[in-house]
């Protein structure tokens, strides 16, 4: 008897250690294909990689590298337009993904990969919706934000408030499920990711937070939120980095065609500068561009420029996006992705994101879109 409870133990033992693993499985993805878990910390929009493999057979697992929940993703082959959000906990994970179609993975495995699994098949249809819009609309909006004829102008404010529904609609349901998760780890993590997309201004994040326990609060992903409040406490016109008044720092990179180009030498004889910083792999970025368009050709003969500051590693994927979008002026980049150094003296957080300047270098403006971006301008260029 007391060998068969040591045999039990043993098993018991080797069991919990084969549950502290995660288990990609794929279809449609060649062998070799390189796989990477990351994560990103508040300050350091550099992601970190936690671990490197590659699939064989469609299946890779491997021994679980997180100790305590934290915001997590998966990269299959270096395409970040495809990456896989999930959960990084202690545990057993499950993460199965079809090639190119990012709305058909599943997670599951630990409790709350299973509550995000749930999460998300509720919104599946909101995304699917919103993906089929931006595909049927991108080119419609790049042509109507060229366009000076008020019908025009009020088909493209149309498509805009279309694609705010389908967002507002997505947010909705993340802060349904953050409540009715109030006083728990995956609770707490939602939360996180509803400060960082939510723009309405309307929630007060500070009550929700409150109603989380001290350990939780303590965690790296209450931690995260401690610190994202505080910054939100800075004026609209501050960032982590620069703020209203400062001097935009020189930059050099190169173009599209391999030449070097600088930020002061850009700027000379222009009233006004706009440094954009997007990525063709940023979906709020392409959604963004047609408003940039739109404020280029509406200002450019009254001394705007626009320089933009992409956070791209492939270069290939950049120029097409530029193509594609219509992006005429400037442009630059490290092809460094989140380790580029302009976007780190800038104290850039996440993308889009944009500073607008004068002649002088002095900042004006930080971080508007849309329409209250175009009011700006038009007002510092009477």
């Amino acid at each position: 008897m007391k060998k068969l409870a040591v045999v039990l133990l043993a098993l018991g033992m080797f069991s919990c250690k084969q549950d502290n693993t995660i288990e990609i499985t794929t279809k449609d993805v060649a062998n070799d294909t390189k796989v990477e878990i990351m994560t990103s910390e508040l300050g350091n929009p550099s992601p970190t990689v936690v671990y490197t493999g590659t699939i064989k057979d469609n299946k890779l697992v491997f021994e679980n590298p997180f100790t305590e929940l934290e915001e997590a993703y998966m990269v299959l082959g270096g395409e970040m337009q495809s990456n896989v959000f999930f959960i990084g906990e202690p545990g057993h994970i499950t993460i199965s993904v079809t090639k190119d179609q990012p709305t058909e993975t599943v997670l599951g495995g630990s409790e709350n990969n299973q509550k995000l699994q749930k999460l998300q098949d509720e919104v599946k249809p909101t995304v699917t919706k919103l993906r089929t819009f931006i595909d049927e609309n991108q080119m419609s909006l790049m042509q109507l934000s060229q366009s000076n004829e008020e019908a025009d102008r009020a088909k493209f404010e149309a498509l805009q408030n279309e694609y705010k529904g389908y967002i507002d609609s997505i947010n909705e349901v993340y802060k349904k499920h953050q409540q009715d998760n109030a006083n728990n780890a995956f609770g707490l993590l939602l939360l996180s990711q509803q400060m960082m997309s939510s723009q309405d201004g309307e929630t007060d994040f500070v009550k929700e937070f409150d109603k989380f326990s001290a350990e939780l609060k303590e965690s790296k992903t209450g931690k995260k939120i401690d610190s994202m409040l505080k910054m939100m406490n800075l004026s609209e016109e501050e960032t982590a980095g620069l703020k209203v008044g400062d001097i935009a720092p020189n930059f050099t990179s190169k173009t599209p065609d391999d030449k070097e180009l600088s930020l002061e030498e850009f700027k000379k004889g222009k009233k006004l500068v706009l440094i954009d910083f997007w990525a063709s792999w940023c979906g709020p970025c392409r959604v963004e561009n047609p408003n940039v368009v739109k404020l280029y050709n509406g200002f450019k003969a009254k001394g705007l420029d626009i320089i933009g500051v992409s956070l791209d590693k492939d270069k290939d994927k950049w120029l097409q996006a530029i193509e594609k979008d219509g992006l005429v002026w400037g442009q630059v980049s490290n092809l460094q992705f989140w380790n580029d150094e302009i976007a780190a003296e800038y104290g850039v957080q996440a993308i889009p994101a944009n500073y607008l300047i004068n002649e002088k270098g002095e900042i004006l403006a930080i971080n508007l879109y849309g329409e209250e971006l175009y009011q700006k301008v038009e007002e510092l260029l009477k």
